[in-house]
């Protein structure tokens, strides 16, 4: 089963309502942003991570990065660095830019930015750089069981 397969199961599972689109490719969340007509605070980024050795999800408006030292400091973490595209591709059998914001598809924890949460609505790639789900927040915070805090920081423009 692919992994946009394995994210429609978990919705359907789960009985929850969402909207799947198929579109160019899409390498960016800015790019996923704008085919989809959705907003950049709407579009949830994930990046996976090594947060002393271990494989998690950091999740993220597109709006904003990621404030390392933030992080670092919220969750007692002592080296943090972004996975190399090889690393994401042995974790996840994805590309860099698919990556849906479900690290429990992937076995590994997920950090979600309280800040995503001001959304009705969340976007994102599904497992391919060509296919997104849209869904409420709030539905997503459930079926990703995430851990929520604060450590992004807007994007100089």
């Amino acid at each position: 089963m692919s992994v946009y397969e394995k994210i429609i199961q978990l919705l359907q599972d789960n009985k929850i309502e969402y909207q799947s689109l198929e579109h160019e490719p899409t390498p960016t969340c800015e790019d996923s942003a704008r085919v989809r007509g959705t907003s950049m605070d709407m579009g949830a980024k994930a990046l996976i991570c090594f947060a002393d050795k271990k494989p998690i999800l950091i999740v993220l408006p597109c709006s904003t990065k990621l404030d390392v030292k933030s992080f670092k400091n919220l969750f007692g973490v002592k080296d943090l660095r972004f996975a190399t595209s090889d690393e994401v591709t042995s974790l996840t059998g994805l590309q860099i830019g698919a990556i849906p914001p479900l690290g429990n598809l992937f076995g590994m924890p997920t950090y979600i930015e309280k800040s995503l949460g001001t959304n009705e609505s969340v976007a994102f790639n599904a497992g391919d750089r060509c296919k997104s789900i849209i869904m409420r927040y709030s539905d997503y915070e459930r079926v990703c069981g995430g851990i929520i805090g604060q450590y992004g920081q807007a994007k100089a423009n």
